[in-house]
Order: structure tokens, then sequence, then C-alpha cells
């Protein structure tokens, strides 16, 4: 899985590179064909304050997916935009194995025959 890790308007440390990568990086567990992942990192300003906003986008075979978050610290967005990450990667997983097992020949004539049998 690559990683593409973007951030207008200021530089990235290379602690924070090291965070990133270690925190999402695990997110191969959970959908194995992930082929990259672009990250994000804004300051936005909100009145007083700034606001971190950690955009995921997620490059798979398909349909990609998106996932934003915000905080107002660098870490605890990114932990909350792979929290969300791996919550749509694991929904994303069992959509597509439920459509496997609904496309099974089998499990189509055992439904068939379960619902004649129940019409009886």
């Amino acid at each position: 899985m690559k990683f593409r890790i973007e951030s207008p308007g200021h530089n990235i440390s290379p602690s924070l590179k090291a965070f990133i990568k270690l925190k999402l990086g695990a997110l191969d567990k959970y959908y194995k064909d992930l082929q990259e992942v672009e990250v994000t990192i804004e300051n936005k300003p909100r009145g007083q304050r700034e606001n971190i906003v950690c955009i995921l986008n997620m490059r798979m075979p398909g349909k990609d997916d998106y996932v934003k978050a915000n905080s107002p610290i660098f870490e605890d967005a990114i932990l909350k935009a792979a929290d969300a990450a791996k919550r749509r990667l694991r929904i994303r997983k069992t959509q597509l194995q439920n459509a496997r097992k609904a496309q099974t020949n089998n499990r189509r004539v055992v439904a068939k025959k379960a619902a004649a049998g129940r019409l009886r």
C-alpha cells in the first residue's frame, strides 16, 4: 500500500509522517485490496483557534472511499480519520462478502427450495 501525504500551506515534520504511516498502515488488515491512501492535512482557522482537518482518500478497485475528520490537534485528527476508515473498510468488506454469497448458485437454489417449502 502506498501513502501520499499532502499538506497545503505548511510543511509536515518527519515524525508526523512516521505517525501517519504507523497508524494508517494497519488498514491493510481490514481490506487487502487497498492500493493507495491519500492523506491531506489542512489548517482551517475557526474563530480564535485553529481546526485541523484530516482527509483520507482510499484508492481501491471499484469505488474509492473518502473519510474526513476534524480536531484541534494533528494526531487526534489522524486517529479519528483512521478509526472512520476502519469502519468504512469493514462495511465495504462485509458488503462484498454478502454479494458473493448471493451470487453463488447453490445458495440461490437452496433459497428457492426453502421459499417454495414455506409457501406450501
